[in-house]
Parts: structure tokens; sequence; C-alpha cells
């Protein structure tokens, strides 16, 4: 944290950019807690895929306040449950993948729609499934605002509520 109680933030970071407002993503935030933020994935990470980040730059895991690493697991689940709920998917792969500095700590939720939902993914499970989405191309804007609409509203119906007391500060 700054001198001023707001999160510390990094210039050159894309979450930190979007985090501040000077970047945006489509659809805007689907859903928050005092430590993480969910957004719709930019790339092609496939539709309805969220990248959940930290407030706070961090760039390990390590570094994590109590706070952020005991809230971590139940804002992925709730997440995770949202996303699959609303978009019709059966399984949400979650990966770390920070590789690029500045680094940020952030979980990619990808979701895995069943056989036959997305024939263009032919029935590609795991990271083979990951790959081929790497390497197409993004969701159209209109698609990832939608999708992020829905899973904020499945998020919101089942989990706003408990947001902010699943873990104290």
């Amino acid at each position: 944290m700054t001198d001023n109680g707001t999160p510390q933030q990094h210039p050159d970071c894309l979450a930190c950019q979007i985090l501040a407002g000077t970047q945006t993503v489509p659809g805007g935030t689907i859903a928050e807690n005092p430590w993480w933020v969910a957004d719709h994935c930019v790339g092609p990470y496939g539709l309805g895929s969220v990248v959940i980040k930290t407030r706070t730059h961090r760039e390990n895991l390590w570094e994590l306040t109590a706070a952020e690493s005991a809230s971590m697991g139940p804002f992925l689940q709730q997440m995770s449950e949202a996303i699959a709920l609303a978009m019709g998917a059966e399984r949400v792969y979650v990966g770390l993948w920070v590789d690029q500095p500045p680094y940020h700590v952030h979980f990619v939720l990808q979701p895995r729609y069943p056989d036959g939902h997305h024939p263009e993914e032919l029935g590609l499970k795991g990271l083979e499934l990951q790959v081929f989405r790497t390497l197409g191309k993004p969701p159209s804007q209109a698609d990832m605002e939608a999708a992020a609409e829905q899973i904020r509203a499945v998020w919101q119906q089942k989990f706003a509520a408990q947001a902010s007391t699943s873990c104290e500060s």
C-alpha cells in the first residue's frame, strides 16, 4: 500500500492500468472483493475466460498478504462456478502464467464447453485446448461484453453479498 492507503501500482503493468482505469476491458469489471478483481480476459483465450488479479501489484504468490491469500480460494471458487453456470461450461481450467514483465499475479479461468457446443474447438481438452485457443483469434468485443454480463449476473445473484465478508483484512 502507498502512504495514503491506495493499492501500490506499477505504471507499465497492463493489469495495473486496467485497475487504474487507463485501459479498458470489454464488459468491464465482472466481480470484485477488497483484494481481487475479475474481468473478461483479453486475447485468444476463449469466450467466457476471466482474469482474476490482485488489486495491489504483486509479482509472486509469496508476496500476497494473509488477507489476499485467504480470500483467493473462495474468489476462485465463486468465479469458476459463475463461469460454469453462466456459460454452460462443463469444466473451468485455472492457470497462473506470469512470465512477462512487469509481472502481476493473475489467474486465467478458461471454460471448457461440452462437445458440440463449440465445434471449431474439435473436442480438445486441457493443454491442447489452451494451445489451440492461443493460436486463434480473440472473441469479438461484443461477444466478450455479453459473456462478461452473463457471468456478472450469476456472480451477483449467488455471491455478491458474501464477497466483502469472506475474509477479514
